[in-house]
């Protein structure tokens, strides 16, 4: 799948027929209700002016979803006509519009978002909850009106990584979960949105504890099953703390893996770094100092030295042990 999300104006052919579709599959699972156009159609100009959003997603060139955001006050904002169809459903699309919503959202200044959906639509109502939705208790049973925090919470680290030419490369917000004699250790779970330049964010299949060591030129990622890779320490440049909430990194194309299979450690595209050095303009002494490190990280990976044999497992407990408790669901 080639995801795509771009905004609309909601008048355009894609959406209105999107829309169209929506408003047919609402009048099969609640038949007692009027879709009639006039019942339906009122709100879509606010979906257009200011502090508002319409996006369309494609798979390649083919319409798969829409989905809305409209402002109800400086600090609100709801989420509206949120649809795929069913090619798309299951895919993680749903979650990708999602974050594209939640962060227009922010950019407007909302620091809270609502929604509403019906008791007859499992498939949305199990998505907003596991992003981290919320029911609103007003009394009111169904449709259920839930809502999410969008501020800034105390544990979160901004995390970007460049290219050493300083092409954007990831982007992505991470917990602190602490710091031991290793480093800082962060956490993603599969509800952790991750972005790719301007592409639409992507979700991980299972949790990971990512190392940022207190020195050196790596940063090590510690994965859960089923992920193929159980650990990926990729060489950079020392990464840069720009302070407690957010930290810069400079990847140099250069990784050491280890399989989960097979468990045998490998140096990844060591000829490709070499290769791309001019292209990247890698000065010679950092060369050098990237193939050092890269040989000092394979020896401690393939021995299991600290941190890269258990150091990681009870941070990567507080992610997927439910007896831990620790919750992220943003």
């Amino acid at each position: 799948m080639h995801l795509r999300i771009r905004r609309h104006h909601t008048g355009s052919v894609e959406s209105r027929e999107l829309r169209r579709e929506f408003v047919a599959e609402l009048a099969r699972r609640y038949p007692e209700q009027d879709f009639s156009a006039d019942a339906v159609t009122d709100e879509l100009p606010v979906l257009d002016a200011p502090g508002a959003a319409w996006f369309v997603v494609y798979d390649g060139k083919h319409p798969i979803g829409c989905g809305g955001l409209r402002g109800l006050d400086a600090h609100t904002g709801e989420i509206k006509w949120v649809y795929l169809r069913t090619a798309a459903r299951g895919r993680q699309v749903g979650r990708s519009l999602l974050a594209e919503l939640e962060d227009t959202a922010r950019g407007f200044g909302y620091t809270r978002l609502r929604l509403s959906t019906g008791d007859r639509q499992p498939e949305a109502l199990g998505l907003y909850l596991s992003a981290g939705y919320r029911p609103i208790d007003d009394g009111v049973p169904t449709p259920h009106r839930l809502e999410k925090d969008l501020s800034p919470r105390p544990d979160d680290v901004h995390v970007d990584v460049y290219k050493y030419d300083g092409c954007r490369y990831w982007n992505t917000i991470l917990r602190r979960l602490g710091t031991d004699e290793h480093g800082t250790w962060l956490g993603a779970t599969p509800h952790t949105p991750w972005r790719h330049g301007r592409r639409a964010a992507h979700f991980a299949p299972a949790a990971h504890v990512t190392l940022v060591p207190h020195e050196g030129g790596w940063v090590a990622d510690f994965r859960a099953p089923p992920r193929r890779t159980a650990v990926y320490v990729d060489v950079t440049l020392p990464p840069v703390w720009t302070g407690p909430a957010h930290i810069t990194i400079h990847d140099l194309d250069l990784g050491v893996v280890r399989p989960r299979d097979t468990g045998a450690v490998l140096l990844r595209d060591r000829n490709g770094f070499t290769d791309r050095r001019a292209g990247h303009g890698y000065p010679d002494d950092v060369v050098a100092e990237a193939l050092r490190a890269a040989d000092e990280l394979l020896a401690a990976v393939t021995a299991a030295r600290e941190p890269f044999g258990t150091a990681h497992l009870p941070w990567l407990a507080r992610l997927t042990d439910p007896h831990r408790g620790y919750e992220d669901v943003a």
